[in-house]
């Protein structure tokens, strides 16, 4: 007999029906089998409304079609793929330093962005770098030389890596977001 199945014989009529009797107690063992499947699907249906969750994992990149063009053909643990939905999800658009560093940051990268401009008279100073040309469209970030995913507990798969290294998908994801006429540096090391 299940806890469920308890409840749902003290619903009865004390003095009408007998919850012990064979076909009653069938009848509601069955009843409360199918609430129970009734109350965990719901909970899967509510956890995969939620990306961070890694449930319905193939639907979400399905819907905002991932894997990026850039990464097919990349090994990416559960942990990465997750990661990357919330990044889709979040970065829907913008052009500031801001926008750039939270986009990096839900990929888990740690990032600072240094912008590139030509000097101008009454502006530069002795000893200022001198950028032309295209230098005002250019733009470089920063990132750590070595940037490590680790698996969580909850999120990583079977086979996935404890830690993977890398910033192909910082970079695929940065370089799809940038504005068009500009031109995207990346250097690593010293942040």
């Amino acid at each position: 007999m299940s806890g469920l199945g308890n409840q749902l014989r003290l619903l009865l009529p004390p003095v009408s029906y007998d919850g012990s009797a064979p076909n009653l107690s069938a009848a509601i063992e069955a009843e409360a089998n199918a609430l129970n499947l009734s109350d965990a699907q719901a909970d899967e249906v509510y956890g995969a409304i939620f990306p961070d969750s890694g449930q319905a994992l193939s639907d979400w990149e399905r819907v905002l079609a991932l894997p990026d063009p850039c990464l097919i053909g990349v090994s990416q643990s559960v942990g990465q793929r997750v990661q990357a939905v919330i990044s889709k999800m979040q970065g829907r658009g913008g052009q500031s330093k801001p926008f750039f560093i939270a986009l990096a940051k839900s990929l888990g990268y740690d990032i600072t962005i240094t912008t590139f401009r030509p000097p101008r008279a009454g502006l530069a100073r002795a000893g200022d770098p001198l950028y032309g040309g295209d230098w005002a469209f250019t733009w470089r970030v920063n990132a750590p030389a070595v940037t490590v995913s680790y698996a969580r507990a909850g999120i990583a798969g079977a086979g996935d890596p404890l830690a993977a290294w890398g910033n192909k998908s910082l970079e695929c994801r940065l370089s799809q977001m940038k504005p068009a006429e500009s031109i995207l540096l990346f250097g690593y090391g010293d942040n």
